[in-house]
């Protein structure tokens, strides 16, 4: 009689291709996830003194593109963190995606040109078959069977 409380026995080539996919998706999301964290800290610095700024009545200096744009590069610091966080951990490919994207932008990826090549690359990661698979939410169709 075999016990039912014991843990279920995991497929060991499950489990190393599971790492190496992790291992090929940590250094893009690693560096998407760094480089976004210390932009938001800069970017959050700058929006708190535009505000002091305005809360002193010295409004004129201001300039409401500028905190607009701001405070967009902080959403989308944000998301790309998430997104990033997603990636390296294979939590969900959507968000993955989306992070991956945003930060192809030019005025929303962290440092302005730098992260544009950790997303081409993170991009790219995503579309492979087997980073695909590997995603719980993500499932990729059989050419087999004509989808």
């Amino acid at each position: 009689m075999t016990n039912p409380y014991r843990p279920p026995q995991s497929d060991a080539s499950l489990d190393l291709r599971h790492q190496a996919v992790r291992k090929r998706v940590s250094r893009p999301a690693t560096a998407l996830l760094i480089m976004s964290s210390i932009h938001a800290v800069l970017v959050t610095i700058h929006l708190v003194s535009a505000g002091f700024v305005y809360y002193q009545q010295l409004g004129s200096g201001i300039s409401l593109i500028a905190t607009g744009t701001a405070a967009a590069q902080l959403v989308s610091m944000i998301v790309i963190s998430i997104g990033a966080a997603k990636l390296g951990f294979l939590e969900s490919y959507r968000m993955a995606r989306i992070g991956s994207i945003l930060a192809c932008i030019p005025l929303l990826t962290p440092f302005v040109w730098l992260g544009i090549p950790f997303g081409i690359w993170a991009l790219r990661l995503l579309r492979d078959p087997e980073i695909r698979k590997a995603f719980p939410d993500q499932s990729v169709p059989d050419e087999l069977d004509g989808s």
